[in-house]
C-alpha cells in the first residue's frame, strides 16, 4: 500500500498538516473550501476544461470559440487558464509534459462547446471534458468515465509531481494534473485524474492518505476511449 506523508482530513484541516496552529489551519480550510465549491459550482452548470501547450494557445483557442459562438448568439463568462504539469500514457510509455489548462464557464451546451473546440483544438486527440448530467447519486457512483480532485499542502511540487506520476504509472489513471491551488503558493496543491470509475476504490485504498472529490465526467469520444485504453481496474482492491 502507498503510504503518502500527509495525513488523512480532519475536522479543522481538510488535509492535514505537521502545524496545530488554529489559524493556520482555518487559513487552508477556507482555500480548501473555497476551491471545492468552484468545482461543484462548475459541476451544475455548463464548462469545459481542456489544456494546451501554452497561455497564448489557450487565448487563442478561446478567441477562436468565441468567433464560432457568436453567429449562434451564444457566448463565454469567462475562461481561467493555469500553468499545469501533465503525466500521461502515449504511445505505450508514460510521458510529463507542462501544459496550460483552459477552463471555459458558460451557459453554452457542452455539446456546443465540444463542436467549437474540436474544431480549432491544436492537439490531435485533445481532452475535452465537462460533468455528466446525471439525475440521481446511483448514476454517479456507476458513471463510466471520472475526474477525481485532491488538495494536498504542507508539502513541495516535486512531492506533488512524484505522487501524480505514481498513480498514472501503475495506471490507476490515464492522466494526472498538478496545479498550484493559489498562484503564489509553493506549499499547497491540487491533484487532477481523469480515469474510469471502477478505480475509486484501489485508489482511495492505495492512495488513502488523500481525499478523493469524485466527479463523473463526459468528453469527446477519443478521449474517453484513451482513458479506458490506459487504466487498469484491479480486481479484489480491498485486498491490495
Amino acid at each position: 500500500m502507498f503510504l503518502w506523508p500527509v495525513l488523512r482530513a480532519s475536522a479543522a484541516a481538510p488535509f492535514g498538516t505537521q502545524c496545530r496552529c488554529r489559524s493556520a489551519a482555518a487559513h487552508r480550510t477556507m482555500h480548501v473550501l473555497a476551491t471545492v465549491a468552484t468545482w461543484a459550482t462548475l459541476a451544475s452548470a455548463d464548462w469545459a476544461s481542456t489544456t494546451v501547450a501554452n497561455r497564448s494557445a489557450g487565448e487563442q483557442l478561446a478567441s477562436q470559440l468565441e468567433a464560432r459562438l457568436h453567429p449562434q448568439n451564444y457566448s463565454l463568462e469567462s475562461t481561467h487558464l493555469e500553468d499545469i504539469r501533465s503525466f500521461f500514457w502515449w504511445d505505450g510509455a508514460l510521458q510529463e509534459e507542462d501544459e496550460v489548462r483552459a477552463t471555459i464557464d458558460s451557459d453554452v451546451p457542452f455539446s456546443v462547446l465540444l463542436e467549437g473546440l474540436s474544431a480549432d483544438h491544436p492537439y490531435d486527440l485533445p481532452m475535452i471534458v465537462s460533468s455528466a448530467h446525471l439525475d440521481s447519486q446511483e448514476d454517479h457512483s456507476s458513471h463510466k468515465h471520472a475526474m477525481a480532485l485532491a488538495l494536498v499542502n504542507g508539502t513541495t511540487m516535486e512531492v506533488a509531481h512524484g505522487l501524480a506520476k505514481s498513480i498514472v504509472e501503475v495506471k490507476f489513471a490515464a492522466c494526472a494534473q498538478v496545479a498550484k491551488l493559489k498562484a503564489d503558493s509553493d506549499s499547497e496543491f491540487t491533484i487532477t485524474l481523469k480515469t474510469l470509475g471502477a478505480t475509486k476504490e484501489q485508489i482511495e485504498i492505495e492512495f488513502g492518505g488523500l481525499d478523493w472529490e469524485w466527479h463523473p465526467i463526459q468528453a469527446n469520444e477519443k478521449y474517453l476511449k484513451w482513458i479506458e485504453d490506459n487504466v487498469v481496474v484491479r480486481p479484489h482492491a480491498s485486498e491490495l
